[in-house]
Parts: C-alpha cells; sequence; structure tokens
C-alpha cells in the first residue's frame, strides 16, 4: 500500500514540474513577442522621425521656405492624426486591431521554435 501512495505522490510530483514548465515556457514566448513589438515600435519611431524631419527639408528646399517646409508636414500628420480619431470608434478598425495583436502574442499553440 505504501508504494502505491509514493508512486502516486511521485506521479502527481511530475505532472506538477511539467505543468510549472509548460507555464514557464508560455510565459517566456508571450515576454519575448512583446519585447520583439517593443523593438519594432522603437525603430519605426526612429525611422518615422528621420524621416519627417528629411521630408520636411525637402519641403522646404522645394518651396524655399523652412516654415512652409515643416507646415506642410505638420499639416500631413493633422489629416492623418484627423483620420485616426474618426476610426477610434470604428468597430472593424478596433477589431483588427485587436485581433492582430492577439494573434501575434497570444496564439503559439501548436508551433515550435519559431
Amino acid at each position: 500500500m505504501n508504494e502505491i501512495i509514493t508512486t502516486i505522490k511521485k506521479l502527481i510530483e511530475v505532472r506538477v514540474n511539467i505543468i510549472k514548465a509548460e507555464i514557464v515556457d508560455q510565459i517566456s514566448l508571450v515576454v519575448a513577442r512583446v519585447a520583439v513589438i517593443v523593438l519594432i515600435v522603437l525603430s519605426a519611431s526612429f525611422i518615422l522621425l528621420f524621416g519627417s524631419i528629411a521630408l520636411a527639408f525637402y519641403f522646404s528646399e522645394l518651396y524655399g521656405s523652412s516654415s512652409i517646409g515643416f507646415l506642410m508636414l505638420t499639416g500631413i500628420y493633422l489629416i492623418i492624426f484627423l483620420l485616426l480619431v474618426l476610426l477610434r470608434n470604428a468597430s472593424g478598425f478596433q477589431r483588427v486591431l485587436k485581433n492582430s495583436l492577439y494573434r501575434y502574442v497570444f496564439l503559439f499553440k501548436g508551433r515550435k521554435d519559431e
């Protein structure tokens, strides 16, 4: 009887260790994907910043005035901002963003070591 109890305890212990390992694996995968998203956003921010400065100077050269070039770029960003404000409550827009982020960060079952 003691052998059966000892065997059952060991089986439970092994199963708990397996579950712990799976949880750690899933958490590390989510953290890695979030880190990749942060790096992508950071890189995109630098690209946007320096591309914006270059485009503003291009417009400045084109129209002969620094103010005009930077104001034109500001106008472009204002239009983009207004479009985003108008789309913020659009359920389709929110659903697409939510689904794509959720799919990238959390749906990793069935995939091994991507």
